[in-house]
Formats: C-alpha cells, structure tokens, sequence
C-alpha cells in the first residue's frame, strides 16, 4: 500500500471511530494523539504518513504542531502575507515545493491532501539539509522549523535560528505543544538527532563508544547481558562498573542541568525509561532514531533498535536523556 493509499486507510479508520478523544493513532500504527485535543481526525492520516515517508526521523507530533500553529488546521485560511491553506504555503514556496498528494493530477495549496504531504516532503529536505550543520546553534529539527518560518537562507546566513522576534517563538511553540498531539501510550513519537555539546573524559570518545557498541551487538553479540543494561552502557564507554546500582537511578545521579526530557538526543546520549519495574532501562542512542540495547529484541543479547521499540513493545515511559556522564564510575 502507498502512502497516499494507507493515509486515506487510515483517515477513514479514524472517521469511522468519530471524535471521542479516546482514539489513539498508534494503535493504527502512528505516535498522534487523535480527536479532542490532538489531531482532527480527518487529517490524522495525512499527518501520519507524511512524517512516516521520511527517513530523517521526522515526528508526525511535530508536523501536527506545526499546522496548528501555522493556520489552527483551517484548510481555508489565508494570511496577510498571502500564505494559503493548512500548511500556509506563499505562491512562491507553493511553486517549488508543492505536490499531488492525492492523484488527482493537481497541486492544490488548498486541499489538505495535497498540502500536508508538501509540508512532510519539505520539512524533511530542511532537516536532511541541516544535519550535515553540527556546527549550527540548534538541533535539526529546530533549524527545520526555523527554515520553514524564515527561509533556510536566513538559517544559514546566521548558523542557527534567526533572532527576528518572530521565529524564535515559532520554533519552540511548535516543540513544545508537540507533546500535546503525542500519542499518550508507548507512541510517544520518533527520536531525532539533538546536537552534543558536552566536553566529557570517559575512556572512550563517542564515536568509539558507538563503534564499539555497534560491534559487540547483533552477530558480535554475546548472551550474558540480561538485566544488565547499566552495565552495558558504562562498559560501553570504557568503564569497569557504573557504580550505581539500578538503571533510572543513574539518571538521578547526573546533574540536573544534564537531564533533558525531549525526544531530541545527540548520538552517544544515555536514554532512561520508567518500566514499571524497581531498575528502569538505560540505553545509548546512536542517531538516526536508533539505539542499542539489551533485552528488547532477544534476552540477554544486545541489538540495534528503533529507540521507541522500549515504548512500543515494553510499555514503558520516556523519561529523558543525558550526556554520557558517569560520575561514580571505575
């Protein structure tokens, strides 16, 4: 099935189950929170598979945060500036970016089937295009945003979000009321690459913590890791032990200033998850939405795995991600 196919599945999926609040999108294999308070159900699907045909790990809360910032999801509103539609394109940017989501051999700015997708398919380019800026202030997803507001010339000129009094306050509406269009239930949306600032001295860097990591998971992995994803994580980096005795507790250990609750880790982050049991889960994140783990896909062994796959198929909550800090390790 299409994209465009499964969004129109999924859109009559939603409809048939009426606005109640209580839908779920990830039941239907997406991360939104749909209905009261989310998503309208009639775009759901559209959103949901504009962020899923992106492979830079774009999250459809991201993308519903935006359409509600940009136009309140009103497929007939129109701005001062001539920006038209859902997703509030310019006749210009319409030109360029603007697509036949739905087959019916028009790009439409006003019809929400053609304009979401274009809304998809441009913001992944922008964050494609800014994750080769490291060097930029913000994350990528952030500079998408930024880009998408402001124009990406204005992102590059000034190497970060452009201090203009208007966009600042875009991006980090857009991200914060992400949460809000979340699926509440182990779909919590995707993961995508933060930038590292930190200045650490374990006895592995990052990038040979990861290389490491990835070379002892999957076929070079061996069976003794049950239960043991703290240690795994310390080793990882170069240390013996820890020193800390259960995995979420070692979150508390780090430096409130080195815990952050967003879904945007930099590559080599320690990731924590409220599993419901007394130790929590910690794992790295490699980037590209990925982490390594034990347990999740065979027990005992370690493996590469989507980072929400601790959510999904455990149930467990997001807590938050830090530095690879180890203070009482040895």
């Amino acid at each position: 099935m299409g994209p465009i196919a499964l969004a129109l599945a999924l859109i009559l999926l939603i409809a048939s189950l009426g606005d109640s609040g209580g839908f779920n999108a990830s039941a239907a294999g997406g991360g939104l929170k749909v209905g009261k308070g989310g998503v309208p159900a009639q775009y759901a699907g559209l959103v949901q598979a504009a962020a899923d045909s992106c492979k830079e790990g774009l999250p459809a809360s991201i993308l519903a945060a935006q359409l509600s910032a940009e136009s309140g999801f009103d497929p007939t509103a129109s701005s001062r500036a001539n920006a038209k539609g859902i997703a509030q394109f310019i006749d210009s940017t319409w030109a360029t970016e603007g697509v036949d989501g739905n087959g019916d051999g028009k790009k439409d700015v006003w019809d929400p089937a053609d304009a979401i997708p274009a809304q998809g398919k441009m913001m992944c380019d922008l964050l494609r295009q800014f994750k080769k800026h490291p060097d930029y202030n913000g994350s990528p997803i952030e500079l998408a945003l930024a880009a998408y507001n402001a124009g990406p010339y204005a992102v590059e000129r000034v190497k970060g979000i452009p201090q203009n009094g208007e966009t600042p306050g875009y991006v980090a509406d857009i991200i914060r009321e992400s949460k809000n269009f979340a699926a509440a239930d182990g779909g919590g949306g995707s993961f995508t690459d933060g930038q590292q600032s930190w200045k650490l001295n374990n006895p592995r860097s990052v990038d040979e913590a990861i290389a490491w990591a990835k070379a002892h998971a999957g076929d070079g992995s061996s069976s003794g890791w049950y239960n043991r994803c703290l240690a795994f994580t310390a080793i990882v980096y170069g240390w013996n032990v820890s020193g800390v005795q259960y995995a979420i507790d070692h979150y508390g250990v780090v430096p409130k200033e080195m815990q952050h609750t967003d879904r945007n880790p930099p590559p080599g982050a320690l990731m924590y998850w409220d599993t419901g049991s007394r130790a929590g889960h910690i794992a790295i994140y490699l980037g590209q939405g990925k982490i390594v783990s034990n347990d999740i896909l065979r027990q005992g062994y370690i493996d590469v795995v989507d980072a929400d796959a601790i959510e999904k198929k455990w149930g467990a909550k997001y807590v938050g991600w830090t530095p690879p800090y180890f203070p009482n390790a040895g």
